[in-house]
């Protein structure tokens, strides 16, 4: 409940006024007796006595809360709470970044196991509200859990599950969150728990948002020095040459640091050297590492108060192996064409043995040359000129010669880069078999009316198809060939995990169409299993900083095994110098005299008492002077 206009609460002044001219308002009955003799014998007492006493009558009880209500009403108050014992209802949003691993004191304990001891304490408040949401303030906000005195244990478990991990912390998100969940609960509030370690855009942000619940800001920990490697990147000079390493190093603190970096390639120590870091200052270093690395790991020496970015990881392996078999009875030009696609082997079927023998590991791309099986194997599939009389395509067994016009491309959202910086204007494709699109495929490339190639998905299968033959046109002669035949491997396999990424990163890998199971190992050696359907996508929590390891399974077959690293250095999170945030956020005066279903005005309902009151009072004085022998002095 709040007052609009609390000086109206001066006119509680009167009650005392009031209870002053009724002790001084003396009241008797006056009674015809027959004689006063027998009463001037009674003792009588003294004035002051007399004066001091309170006359407890129902016309005074009636004046007192005449002027209570009157002065309450002048007041205004504003209910914003269901009249009918609806509960109030308390929003904590907490902070989950990286930055919360950072001690909040000298006397040792993170940022974040002081903001849950602090939100242990208002669940666990008598006075606490009897219904409490609980909000993750990550990299995205998150509705944990909302719970009623009943199941309040389960909200403290749901708390004692947080830790502190991911860049960036999505307040903005987490406070939409909360606005939603105390909608048609007016008598409710929020309260955030962070380090305010936030980027000064952010800060600003939040301090200009406007809500329609109050929020109190709670700030834990403050200042503190704190160094990062922020950068590991590494890039191939050449194809087959050695790889070059980047790597920044940030001070945060406004003190000059001294320490060692050194440089890991598995596990292997390659290189040490000492810096020196100015304050608020950083320094960039560079390295020349063999190929055949696959993860590089950078540390600083000696431990402040992040330690956990004080080291960056990098895998090397960004491509990823690819098993190709070519069916067809002339696969050399194919062949030659593949050999320049790094970590792809490539095995050769001829038409007539296709299906024949049993292969141990199904390839990951079957190429198809001038011919088609019965049906489609899974995993990527590249149909080049389709022959007529199959299930699987509607191709005319007549073959017709391009119509002259431009080449058309159709460019999708899944392919954006597979005709860019490919000439095509020279190209002679010859007699094209003519297909009717299925229609699970889409047309990248046309000339006129006639389809010349197509993309699409069935079942467990991506599929590409080239309506041309290569050996009766000029494409194998031309430099868009080879680019062309590798950017459309690429596209039909799934892609590589990325080098590194940042805590809490959202990470939506692709796997290989035939996968059905997902393993993923942590950097803290523990294992989770997805199940996923074929052809799916499956998104990933990575918000420890370490080195995961991903598997994929097709039932008990291994498709694939990749590493991916996980870092926590960011601009975001190593900077633990808290911003300005606001105070509070109270609602504007326009929001809080709005009536809605769940609550109103009170003031007209006490004036409304007040006028019964007053009938009341009426009512009882006209009824006592109305009565035989009695009157007022």
């Amino acid at each position: 409940m709040s007052l609009l206009a609390p000086l109206g609460l001066l006119a509680l002044l009167t009650l005392p006024v009031i209870l002053l001219l009724h002790m001084l308002r003396e009241r008797r009955r006056r009674v015809v007796v027959p004689s006063l003799l027998l009463w001037q014998g009674l003792p009588q007492p003294q004035e002051a006595q007399r004066r001091r006493r309170l006359p407890l009558t129902l016309l005074l009880l009636l004046h007192l809360l005449a002027a209570l209500l009157m002065a309450l009403a002048l007041a205004q108050p504003h209910w914003r709470f269901a009249l009918f014992g609806q509960a109030d209802h308390l929003a904590i949003v907490l902070d989950t970044s990286t930055s919360m691993a950072a001690p909040a004191s000298n006397f040792g304990g993170s940022r974040l196991d002081t903001a849950r001891e602090e939100a242990r304490r208002l669940i666990s408040s008598p006075t606490a509200p009897t219904r409490i949401t609980l909000i993750e303030a990550g990299p995205q906000a998150r509705l944990l859990d909302t719970a009623n005195p009943e199941s309040m244990p389960r909200l403290l478990m749901a708390l004692d599950k947080l830790q502190a991990g991911g860049t960036g912390t999505d307040v903005a998100g987490a406070l939409t969150l909360a606005e939603a969940a105390l909608q048609g609960f007016p008598e409710a509030r929020v309260v955030v728990l962070t380090d305010a370690a936030l980027p000064e855009t952010q800060a600003a942000s939040l301090a200009s948002r406007t809500t329609s619940v109050p929020v109190e800001w709670v700030t834990v920990g403050g200042p503190r020095a704190n160094r990062a490697i922020v950068t590991l990147t590494a890039r191939p000079r050449s194809s087959n040459g050695p790889v070059q390493v980047y790597a920044r190093v940030v001070n945060y603190g406004n003190e000059p640091e001294r320490t060692i970096l050194r440089l890991f390639g598995d596990d292997q120590l390659l290189d040490a050297q000492v810096i020196t870091l100015r304050p608020r200052g950083e320094t960039e270093l560079t390295w020349t590492v063999p190929r055949g690395l696959a993860i590089l790991r950078a540390e600083l020496d000696g431990n402040d108060d992040l330690p956990i970015d004080d080291v960056a990881t990098l895998s090397l392996n960004q491509t990823r192996p690819v098993a190709v078999t070519i069916v067809s009875a002339q696969p050399e030009i194919l062949q030659r064409a593949l050999r320049a696609v790094p970590r792809l082997t490539v095995s050769t079927v001829t038409p007539t043995s296709y299906g024949r023998t049993l292969a141990t590991v199904e390839p990951d791309l079957t190429i198809f040359d001038g011919f088609l099986p019965a049906t489609w194997p899974a995993g990527g599939v590249l149909v080049i000129n389709p022959p007529a009389g199959t299930p699987l395509l509607e191709v005319s067994t007549q073959q017709r010669q391009p119509v002259p016009g431009q080449l058309a491309l159709r460019v999708t959202a899944a392919q954006p880069t597979l005709f860019e910086g490919v000439s095509l204007d020279s190209v002679e494709f010859g007699p094209v078999a003519v297909i009717q699109p299925p229609a699970w495929a889409t047309t990248l490339l046309l000339r006129g009316d006639q389809p010349l190639m197509l993309r699409g998905r069935t079942g467990t299968s991506e599929i590409a198809v080239w309506a041309f033959d290569l050996e009766r046109g000029n494409l194998t002669s031309r430099v868009a060939f080879p680019l062309l035949l590798t950017r459309t491997v690429r596209d039909l396999t799934p892609p590589a995990l990325p080098g590194a990424i940042l805590a809490g990163e959202a990470l939506v890998v692709t796997p290989d169409p035939r996968t059905t199971r997902i393993e993923l190992g942590r950097p803290d050696s523990s294992a989770e299993v997805f199940m996923v359907e074929p052809g799916s996508t499956q998104a990933l929590d990575l918000a420890l900083p370490g080195v995961y390891t991903l598997q994929e399974y097709a039932n008990q077959q291994v498709l694939y095994t990749g590493q991916l690293a996980v870092n926590a250095g960011a601009p975001a999170e190593s900077d633990l110098t808290p911003r300005t945030l606001p105070a509070s956020v109270t609602p504007g005066l326009e929001q809080m005299l709005v009536e809605d279903e769940t609550g109103q005005p009170l003031w007209p309902w006490l004036l409304g008492l007040v006028l019964v009151v007053l009938l009341f009072e009426w009512i009882y004085v006209h009824n006592r002077r109305r009565t035989p022998g009695e009157s007022t002095a």
